[in-house]
């Protein structure tokens, strides 16, 4: 494969190899550092029959070296871990469905960290890039049968969250028109009438910020933090609420005197209320997003 053949190949894969590392680390910083990494070893190798599958195989062996220095400061992690939002402007892209495969929502990332590496490994390569289970054992040095059993078990967790559907911008709408409603009101009501009634609340602040250090759950406990929390908010003249692509899919910016205080996304339940809240408080985590 010559040199300018080599890089067509795999810039043609690095949008879906970034999306890959992303869905391991929860990072979108180390994602693009992983994929720059994978090129240097993508170029001096030889002349691939699929150049798509081996830049898949590198990633995850990448992608798993990172995973098992990052495990000691998840498990030490303070409250609900959530990963690194990616925000682009509404309006600027459109929510990115073409690629269910490489699906990127808060829910399923979260499906997605109760799996341990190799189980993600093995269904990623399996599932999204038709590696055979011989060749994904040479990779995760298991045998065929234990990375068949991986994959089977990663799908079952992630078909659990399949009945939940990401909001629109008709929805973000709503829930802001209901969320200022019932701020002016201090009636909880107009809220939670778009919550499920099992909705979670799943606030990520990395023990740095003020944030829910456990996942609530039903409507009334929500509905009543999150205007709790909103009452306490120190400067409501110069506080922003911004709709945004997260994750590739509607939500909010919320802004304070310019500085991002965090990003808020939503999935719905088959009957269109609320029935998860994400919400990503961490500075360290939001360091990347542009006003």
């Amino acid at each position: 494969m010559a040199e300018n053949p080599r890089l067509a190949a795999y810039l043609g894969e690095r949008h879906r190899l970034t999306r890959l590392a992303y869905r391991y680390l929860g990072s979108a910083s180390e994602a693009e550092d992983i994929v720059q990494d994978a090129w240097l070893r993508f170029a001096r190798v030889d002349e691939p029959e699929d150049a798509s599958k081996l830049l898949s195989r590198i990633v995850t062996n990448l992608c798993l070296d990172r995973l098992r220095s990052a495990q000691a400061r998840r498990e030490t992690y303070v409250g609900p871990w959530l990963p690194e939002p990616i925000v682009e402007r509404a309006g600027s892209v459109e929510p990115d469905s073409n690629d269910a495969a490489l699906d990127i929502s808060f829910s399923v990332m979260r499906a997605l960290e109760r799996l341990s590496p190799l189980e993600r490994a093995a269904l990623f390569l399996h599932d999204l890039y038709d590696v055979p289970f011989e060749e994904i054992a040479e990779t995760l040095k298991r045998t065929p049968a234990a990375c068949r059993q991986m994959a089977s078990r990663a799908r079952r967790m992630i078909r659990q969250d399949q009945n939940r559907f990401p909001a629109s911008d008709e929805d973000v709408a709503r829930f802001v028109a209901a969320f200022d409603t019932a701020m002016r009101a201090g009636d909880v009501e107009p809220l939670k009438a778009l919550l499920a009634a099992d909705v979670e609340y799943v606030a990520d602040g990395g023990g740095k910020v003020l944030a829910a250090t456990n996942v609530l759950t039903g409507s009334d406990a929500v509905a009543k933090f999150m205007l709790g929390v909103a009452r306490k908010n120190p400067d409501p003249a110069h506080t922003t609420i911004a709709p945004a692509i997260i994750n590739g899919a509607p939500g909010l910016l919320i802004t304070i005197a310019g500085k991002v205080e965090q990003t808020m996304s939503f999935e719905l339940d088959v009957h269109g209320a609320i029935s998860g809240v994400y919400v990503v408080r961490n500075p360290d985590k939001l360091v990347d997003v542009e006003v």
